[in-house]
């Protein structure tokens, strides 16, 4: 957790509210040195819904001619999200993987905070759509590997990883990754009040689990805009994860 906030009870927060608030905090973590400059002009309000299941979709890895051999002798490299964010390839690097800003009412407040979470998921990630086949295959590699039955692929990768479950999602890009929604559960910051100092110890486990679960979907399924290339290119945009250190 960076940084978390609770607005008073009476106070009206508008969607431009947050997206001021959010981007304050987002470009602090950056002049701070916690990430490297990045563009932070796009947030939208996003929820569950915006996160459709894929359940049916071909998916298409574009691969450099180097890494073909590794796939046709049966190997491949699930990656990480610290690996997407130190990566040297500047086409696949994002400082800011796994970093999310969430907006969650409760009964009483609304509640924001910037986390990272995804440290235990293995990432997969490729395109359902051949459409910019030609940019693509220059920015990634012009070998292609086509999976027709990704969810039979996803879970031979679960057995082999011994992981708890995998998802695949479609991708959001918006560079502020916003998520809102609703709990009926409460948050307490301090333990004054209405208002005092901010009490790390309130942060339980019944807190935590409920960031946890909250994060999931804005900080592994939200890219900045510019992974977009062009608006109607969806390189990114169905991603398969497994989670090789899932518990519950």
């Amino acid at each position: 957790m960076h940084a978390a906030a609770r607005f008073r009870q009476t106070a009206r927060v508008t969607d431009a509210d947050l997206l001021n608030f959010f981007k304050h905090i987002n470009k602090f973590l950056i002049d701070l040195g916690t990430y490297e400059e990045q563009r932070l002009v796009t947030g939208a309000r996003m929820n569950a819904d915006h996160f459709p299941d894929l359940n049916n979709a071909v998916f298409y890895k574009f691969l450099p001619e180097r890494s073909l051999q590794y796939y046709a002798d049966g190997s491949f490299q699930f990656g990480s999200i610290q690996y997407y964010r130190t990566i040297e390839q500047q086409n696949s690097k994002d400082s800011m993987e796994g970093l999310c800003n969430l907006a969650i009412k409760t009964p009483k407040h609304l509640f924001g905070t910037s986390l990272v979470s995804g440290y235990n998921f293995g990432v997969f990630c490729g395109t359902s759509t051949l459409n910019r086949r030609d940019e693509m295959s220059e920015r990634f590699g012009p070998r292609i590997i086509k999976i027709v039955d990704l969810r039979e692929f996803a879970e031979k990768a679960k057995q082999l990883l011994k992981a708890q479950r995998f998802y695949f999602n479609q991708v959001i890009y918006d560079d502020l990754k916003i998520f809102r929604t609703n709990t009926l559960k409460s948050i307490r910051l301090s333990r004054d009040e209405p208002s005092g100092d901010f009490d790390p110890n309130l942060i339980d486990d019944r807190v935590f689990d409920l960031l946890q679960d909250k994060s999931f979907l804005p900080s592994l399924f939200m890219k900045p805009t510019r992974f977009s290339m062009r608006k109607s290119c969806d390189w990114y945009s169905k991603c398969l994860k497994t989670c090789p250190m899932f518990y519950e």
